[in-house]
């Protein structure tokens, strides 16, 4: 670098150091959402955003002031590079682990894929002298003159075509570095005497103002969605784009300019260049700003976006200042302590490292294979939609990463027992191409991959061949055959055969089992795989695995479901202890039947009816809606058993509430590696009781497709005799729709219910799920009647949400209405259990940390037609219930007699609070299971239970276990055994 005299120094040192303190301020404003806090339009976010956009302009800076700065003898900053990437290795290894806020919303970037930028910068760090010493043999005209012609190139193809063919990516990657880089040179070397300050001031003010508007353009609030049109979206929140054409105008003429003005050479210290290396980790990392700083993200929360900014500016400042001053303190000691004096790092010596890497073609061979096999595996899921096969290659290459690392592990271990590379590499794509054969048939038959409770069938190998095409087992073979033949040869014909010392094959197996066995920890929170895998966004779609094979590939689907631990074995479990039990509720039972009248269920109807998403907009918190959507609702709440339902699930959830209510347990009685009971659990049951049992003639009632959560195999093992859905299901009579809705109506739904109860005359149990309230919640309807005002929601987007959804439960409403006088004139006693499964996800305004509660109570009621009230009795407990309540206030409301299993229901119905996840820490649906929650009749949390009930809850987790995840002793000691 240069030597000039200390003021110069100064100078373009302090220069530099501005430009790293504005980019650390943006990186910070956009980390703790000062720009998301501001309401749109608005000053403050004009102002904010005004700041955001100069801070992305100052980035552009960097790479060409370094190309003004290197020369082609420049001494590379080895040193100060090593230690950089050192750092950004530790802090992404290590910040998931002291922080579990995974950040993935673009908003949150200040820079668009800030590791290619932080390496571009490593890169032309490193490379910056021979560039010069290629460059500096063409003239500075000839340069200058390439370099508009690329300009032109690149402005020309991405307006007209769309395209960045001169592979900039959004000013992302190395290549866009390396223009910028040699634009420096450029302007350092080009004799700009002949252009005035003033010309170059009027164009630099034009060009600056062309590039807020520029930025402004690209970063609107409207968004087309090919499935709903033109939108309202946050899009504006999300990273500017750097490489925007005026932008580099704009860098261009101000250095051009400061160049003029200066007269100086541009020098930079080795601080200058380390501390902006820092800066850009930093912006690769929010989640270590959020963390770090979270007593900040209050403070800023609670002022005004001025005061924020200034605030955030001067920590920045600091920040860079205390940077620098230890960085150069440090060189100081480096240089005057002899061990660190002796030591030096050179680069070069890296090259016959990088040359052996290069010639490794072996190691390129597998990788390269596993690639490309991946890739087309998941396009193929995708039904070889080109769209999806590039957004997988370019949005998910971490997952396509870690399918190949799962490949690499197998294969490593195939390696070290045969210690025959061509052997083990045949053995190991044959493997994967069978696998990935058997996976496209799963789901071709059943829509879903393969999983881990599939290789139970292994056993059954006859009975697998026989599912498959002889044809296909023939072709497999012969193949199998063909490529044995072709490992053979190759293994004899290669000259430079791999042969692995018994401690290289040690290793090798031992860092391949623990690869694979990590993921039996994947769905523990806070292990280091897990923290990795939320890291990378693995999706694993637990309630619908073909969608998580789709984004994640067949094997780390597989490997996400391996994970899995049904239930934590509660004290005390044995058979005996469970034989004790049976006997203590057959006398329990004894007790309630003495005041039950009924014991025939032969005549009984008792229809469960799910309403999807309904929940009583009216009781969320901050949000009032003008006029009564649900009139009808509400009156049956004030007549009938009615009250509130707990729910596990908010947005979505559904298939967790529909088995708590079929079969009486409660979900937080699970592990939390079982998120989802009717796809991980119930298919792979033995015997799956459920509430089913006590009828002679059942049916189910879907009117969509049973194809998510496993539900006709669920079904299937609950013994129902019908199941009513679209495909391939039972012919549904009724498929009327309203308006423009894509579901089937609440209305064809009923009519479809009378249908089944009009077709069996005797006693039956009808499970009917409706959907005519599914998300998304989009303009179907004609006419709005209900507006809806309030802070629970932050846009006019999700108001427009709440208001059709609230349009939609006002149709169930009057559905439901019709219904209840249909049933009220059959002559036969019926049972109608009533029930929201959860609320739609559209609140964003109410925080679930404080309104978790609220946001997880949906409506319920228990109604008996005029033919069985004179039979039933009332019920004791109507305010807060779970749904795994419902089959024991089922059987107490219709004044029916007991077995001990239903007996125990009912203790823990009348005897212990409702009980949930936990609310105000699972918002997000799907995921793993958090910690239990009670809720008294007063709607409060009950921190403790007391002696009875915890020896009830006790029982309960014991029954639970031994049916779910035990030896099922309960279904053999006359647990089940209904009196007669």
């Amino acid at each position: 670098m240069s030597s000039l005299k200390q003021k110069t120094n100064l100078t373009w040192s302090k220069v530099f150091s501005v430009l790293s303190i504005a980019i650390l301020s943006g990186v910070f404003i956009t980390a703790m959402h000062l720009l998301s806090n501001q309401k749109y339009m608005s000053s403050g976010f004009w102002g904010i955003w005004l700041f955001k956009t100069i801070t992305v302009i100052a980035s552009l800076f960097i790479p060409i002031l370094i190309g003004m700065d290197y020369k082609k003898n420049s001494k590379v900053p080895n040193r100060s590079i090593l230690f950089l990437l050192i750092l950004d290795l530790l802090i992404q290894l290590t910040t998931p682990i002291f922080s579990n806020q995974i950040i993935s919303r673009p908003e949150l970037y200040l820079l668009r894929s800030s590791t290619g930028i932080f390496l571009s910068y490593i890169g032309i760090l490193l490379i910056g002298p021979f560039i010069i010493g290629v460059i500096q043999k063409h003239s500075t005209k000839s340069i200058g003159k390439i370099l508009i012609i690329i300009f032109i190139i690149f402005v020309a193809a991405n307006m007209i075509l769309g395209q960045d063919i001169m592979g900039f990516s959004h000013g992302q990657n190395l290549i866009w570095y390396l223009y910028l880089f040699v634009i420096g040179y450029w302007i350092r070397n080009y004799d700009w005497s002949r252009f005035s300050n003033l010309n170059i001031s009027l164009l630099l003010a034009l060009s600056l103002i062309g590039s807020f508007v520029s930025s402004w353009l690209t970063t609107n609030k409207v968004n087309y969605d090919p499935h709903h049109g033109m939108t309202l979206t946050s899009h504006y929140l999300g990273s500017i784009i750097s490489s925007q054409p005026l932008f580099l105008i704009t860098v261009v003429l101000s250095l051009i300019l400061l160049s003029k003005i200066l007269k100086q050479t541009v020098y930079l210290k080795v601080s200058n260049i380390f501390t902006f290396g820092l800066v850009l980790i930093l912006a690769d990392n929010p989640k270590l700003i959020v963390f770090s700083f979270s007593w900040l993200r209050g403070f800023i929360d609670h002022t005004s976006a001025l005061l924020g900014t200034i605030v955030i500016i001067l920590i920045s400042l600091i920040i860079v200042l205390l940077v620098q001053f230890i960085y150069s303190k440090l060189i100081i000691f480096n240089n005057n302590f002899k061990p660190f004096k002796s030591f030096s790092f050179d680069l070069s010596h890296a090259n016959k490292y990088l040359k052996r890497i290069a010639t490794a073609w072996h190691f390129w061979l597998i990788l390269g294979l596993s690639w490309i096999m991946t890739v087309l595996s998941m396009s193929k899921l995708w039904n070889w939609d080109i769209n999806m096969t590039q957004w997988i290659i370019i949005h998910r290459e971490p997952i396509i990463f870690i399918n190949i690392i799962i490949l690499l592990a197998i294969f490593g271990i195939v390696w070290s027992v045969l210690n025959r590379y061509w052997y083990s590499l045949i053995i190991t794509m044959a493997a994967y191409i069978i696998w990935l054969i058997a996976n496209f048939i799963k789901i071709e038959f059943r829509a879903e991959p393969i999983l881990p409770s599939d290789m139970s069938m292994v056993t059954s190998l006859s009975e697998l061949l026989n599912m498959v095409s002889s044809k296909l087992i023939i072709g497999a073979l012969i193949g199998i055959v063909i490529l044995a033949i072709i490992a053979i040869w190759i293994q004899r014909k290669d000259k430079n055969k791999i042969h692995l010392g018994l401690k290289m094959r040690g290793l090798i197996i031992l860092l391949a089992i623990l690869s694979l066995g990590s993921f039996f920890t994947a769905n523990h929170p806070k292990t280091p795989i897990a923290l990795l895998l939320e890291d990378i966004e693995d999706k694993p779609y637990f309630y619908a695995q073909l969608r998580g094979a789709k984004l994640n590939g067949t094997l780390l689907q597989f490997a996400n479901n391996l994970d899995v631990t049904i239930m934590q074995k509660p004290d005390g479990y044995s058979k005996e202890r469970m034989a004790q039990l049976s006997k203590k509720y057959q006398k329990i039972a004894a007790d309630i039947n003495k005041t039950r009248t009924n014991s025939d269920m032969k005549n009984q109807t008792v229809i469960f009816n799910l309403s999807e998403s309904f929940s009583d907009p009216a009781k969320v918190p901050n949000l009032t809606v003008h006029g009564n959507p649900i009139p009808f609702v509400r009156q049956m709440k004030q007549s009938t058993p009615a009250g509130e339902m707990l729910t596990s699930g908010y947005g979505g959830g559904t298939a967790n509430i529909e088995y708590q209510t079929l079969t009486g347990m409660a979900i937080n009685n699970f592990s939390p590696t079982l998120p989802t009971p009717y796809s991980q659990l119930v298919p792979y049951q033995k015997v799956a009781p459920a509430f089913t049992d006590l009828f002679d003639y059942k049916t189910g009632i879907h009117p969509f497709s049973a194809n998510l959560y496993s539900r006709k195999q669920v079904y299937k093992k609950f013994g129902f005799d019908k199941f009513y859905h679209l495909v391939d299901g039972d012919k549904l009579t009724y498929t009327d729709k309203i308006e423009d809705s894509p579901y089937i109506s609440d209305e064809s739904a009923y009519k479809q219910t009378l249908k089944v109860m009009n077709d069996h005359q005797g006693g039956q149990f009808i499970n009917l799920v409706t959907m005519q309230n599914h998300m998304p919640f989009d303009d179907y309807y004609k006419n709005n009647d209900y507006s809806v005002s309030g802070s629970a929601y932050t846009n006019n987007s999700r108001k427009q949400q709440i208001e059709n959804y609230t349009q939609g439960i006002h149709y169930t409403d009057i559905a439901l209405k019709q219904f209840i006088e249909q049933i009220d004139k059959m002559d036969r006693p019926i049972t109608f259990i009533w029930y929201g499964d959860h609320l739609p996800g559209l609140y964003n305004g109410d925080s679930m940390q404080k309104y978790g509660l609220q946001l997880h109570e949906t409506d319920y009621f228990v109604y008996s037609n005029k033919y069985s009230r004179q039979q039933n009795s009332s019920l004791p407990k109507t305010k807060i219930v779970s749904p795994n309540n419902f089959a024991a206030m089922a059987l107490y409301k219709m004044n029916m007699k007991v077995s001990p299993y239903y007996a125990l229901q009912t203790k823990v119905y009348t005897d212990l609070p409702a009980m949930t996840l936990d609310s105000f820490n699972s918002a997000k649906n799907n995921t793993v299971n958090s910690s239990s929650e009670y809720v008294d009749e007063n709607g409060k949390l009950v921190n403790n239970l007391n002696k009875k009930q915890k020896a009830i809850m006790h029982d309960y987790e014991l029954l639970q276990y031994d049916i779910t995840a035990g030896n099922q002793y309960s279904l053999k000691n006359g647990f089940m055994k209904m009196p007669k």
